[in-house]
């Protein structure tokens, strides 16, 4: 059963920003509760993925989609905004401070959940340089961990029928 098995990698410190984010399995209907629930990781599969925000995710989306970030600076963050739009927000906006939960296209969950091994180190280094003037502190080696750890984490997910929801705590 997916609820026993939970990835806690240490987060490489070339990956971790100020911003605690969890990639969380979980199905629909247990999204808002998610939110009410404090030590998440102890009940449903979670993933630690601090410093990984929403726009990294998207920017991800759009190279598993084989679809280029512009290299132009003006243009990126459209790019960005376009491929964000079917991240979903889940329950009411909290007080400041407050964590949050966004739930991630389940398309992106099947793109991570299909790679292959052999896709990972090609996959790090084309999010790594999309990422390179967002995110200077990324490092190959790290992020290659962590690609992999993200098809492990979403293919069990999809096995499950479960969603990936991405908690996030400023």
């Amino acid at each position: 059963m997916l609820r026993s098995l939970l990835f806690l990698r240490i987060p490489h410190p070339s990956l971790t920003q100020a911003m605690l984010t969890d990639l969380i399995a979980a199905s629909a209907e247990d999204a808002t509760v998610i939110l009410h629930t404090p030590g998440h990781a102890n009940i449903w599969p979670t993933l630690e993925v601090s410093g990984v925000e929403p726009t990294q995710w998207a920017s991800l989306r759009l190279i598993l989609k084989q679809q280029a970030l512009p290299s132009a600076m003006d243009a990126a963050p459209v790019a960005l905004s376009h491929a964000m739009q079917d991240f979903e927000r889940v329950g009411p906006a909290g007080e400041q401070g407050d964590p949050w939960l966004v739930a991630l296209p389940e398309e992106l969950g099947t793109l991570l959940a299909q790679l292959s091994e052999d896709q990972f180190p090609a996959l790090a280094r084309a999010w790594l340089t999309a990422e390179a003037e967002r995110r200077p502190h990324w490092e190959a080696e790290a992020l290659e961990f962590l690609v992999a750890d993200l098809a492990a984490f979403s293919a069990t997910a999809v096995a499950q029928g479960h969603r990936l929801f991405l908690w996030i705590c400023p």
